[in-house]
C-alpha cells in the first residue's frame, strides 16, 4: 500500500499542474492511472476528492474570473443528469470506462467549430451540465466534453480555465455524491487509509499554483493547441487500452 500511496500523491500532483495549464488532461491522466491500480468505484471517488480541490483551488484564485452568467443554468442540467443515474444506478467495467475515456474526446474533436454550442446561451449551458455530469457518472472525467462548449466562447483563457474550472467542482462533489453515497460500493476505508486523502489536498493545491504561474506565461493561441493535442494523444491510448482488455485489439 505504502508504493500504492506514494504512486498516487506523486500523479495527484503532477496532473493537478497539467490541469491548471490546461484546464484538463490532467484529470484523463489521472484518470486512467486510478483505473488501472484501483476498482473502478474506488477510483471515481479517489479521483473525485483529488480534482474537486484541484479545480476549487483554481477556481478560487481565478475568482474574478468566472463567467457567472449562466452557472444557474448549468446546475439545473447536472441536478437532472445526477437524478437519472441515481435511477440507474449504473458503475461501469473498467474496459468500458477506458473505451469511454478515449471514444468521447475523439468524437467531439470531429465536431465542427461552427456547430459546437456556447456556454454563454442558457439552452448550451443547461445541456452542458447534463451532458458533462453524465461523462463524469460514467467515464470520470469530462473535460473535453466541457471544452466543446467553449471552442467558440468569446472569453480569454484565463475566463475559460475559471469557468471550467468551477463547473469542474461541482462535477466532481456529485461524482464523490454518487459513488460514495447513492450508488452502494466497497467500504473506502478497507480500500484506502484515511490518510491519503489530506495528502492529495496538499498535492492538488502545491500543484495548481505551480500550473497557475505556468499558464500566465501562454499565449492563447499555444493554450489551445496543446490542449487538443495533448487530449488526441491520451483518447487514443484509452481506446487502445480498453479495447484491449475487451479483447478487441489488432494482433500487432
Amino acid at each position: 500500500m505504502d508504493g500504492l500511496a506514494v504512486l498516487i500523491t506523486g500523479v495527484a500532483f503532477a496532473t493537478s499542474i497539467v490541469s491548471a495549464v490546461f484546464g484538463m488532461a490532467g484529470g484523463m491522466i489521472l484518470m486512467g492511472v486510478y483505473a488501472i491500480a484501483l476498482p473502478v468505484q474506488v477510483a471515481m471517488i479517489l479521483h473525485g476528492v483529488t480534482q474537486l480541490f484541484a479545480n476549487g483551488f483554481r477556481a478560487f484564485l481565478l475568482r474574478d474570473r468566472i463567467y457567472t452568467a449562466a452557472l444557474g443554468w448549468y446546475a439545473l442540467g447536472a441536478v437532472a443528469a445526477l437524478a437519472f443515474f441515481t435511477w440507474l444506478a449504473l458503475v461501469v467495467a473498467r474496459p468500458v470506462l477506458f473505451v469511454l475515456l478515449g471514444a468521447i474526446p475523439l468524437s467531439l474533436s470531429l465536431l465542427p467549430q461552427r456547430l459546437a454550442p456556447r456556454f454563454e446561451r442558457r439552452g448550451a449551458a443547461a445541456a452542458c451540465g447534463a451532458l458533462v455530469t453524465a461523462a463524469h457518472l460514467l467515464a470520470g472525467v469530462s473535460g473535453p466534453l466541457l471544452d466543446v462548449f467553449f471552442v467558440r466562447a468569446e472569453l480569454d483563457r484565463f475566463e475559460v480555465i475559471a469557468t471550467k474550472a468551477i463547473t469542474q467542482t461541482a462535477g466532481h462533489a456529485l461524482k464523490i455524491l454518487y459513488f460514495g453515497v447513492l450508488v452502494p460500493g466497497p467500504d473506502l476505508e478497507l480500500a484506502l487509509p484515511i490518510w491519503l486523502y489530506p495528502m492529495l489536498v496538499a498535492c492538488a493545491f502545491l500543484g495548481t499554483k505551480l500550473g497557475g504561474r505556468i499558464l500566465e506565461s501562454l499565449t492563447d493561441a499555444h493554450f489551445r493547441r496543446w490542449t487538443g493535442r495533448i487530449v488526441i494523444a491520451l483518447s487514443l491510448l484509452y481506446v487502445w487500452k480498453g479495447a484491449a482488455e475487451l479483447g478487441l485489439s489488432p494482433p500487432w
